[in-house]
């Protein structure tokens, strides 16, 4: 079962947790989930990469750039409050030129990169 999850989950729980679930499945649905569980593992480690990196300059940046109804609900919860999301985070890993789709193609296999461009055409 190892092999089918690289990119492994970096949380030695979460791994095992994916290996069991996989154990489980009829093996004809092992392939598709192992899939799901790479490319969740890969989105997992890009969004780390982020972690104490995100600044206050990052935020005003990213607000600077939503839509207005957006960007009012992001501020009223703050730097604080926003520090934690996804979309700010990948903004200032971008701003870092660390950017999401360069990364995904280096960590996954050619096959998953393929499938993961399929699901997301208009990305970066």
């Amino acid at each position: 079962m190892e092999e089918l999850l690289q990119p492994r989950h970096p949380l030695d729980k979460h791994h095992q947790a994916q290996l069991q679930a996989l154990q489980q499945l009829p093996e004809s649905q092992r392939a598709e989930m192992a899939r799901l569980f790479r490319l969740g593992n890969a989105t997992y480690r890009y969004q780390q990469l982020a972690d104490g990196e995100v600044t206050e300059e990052d935020y005003q940046h990213w607000l600077a750039g939503l839509p207005e109804r957006f960007r009012q609900a992001m501020e009223k919860g703050g730097f604080a409050g926003a520090k934690s999301s996804l979309a700010l985070r990948r903004h200032a890993l971008e701003r870092r030129d660390v950017g999401y789709s360069a990364f995904m193609q280096a960590i996954l296999s050619p096959e998953d990169w393929a499938f993961e461009q399929q699901q997301h055409p208009d990305s970066d």
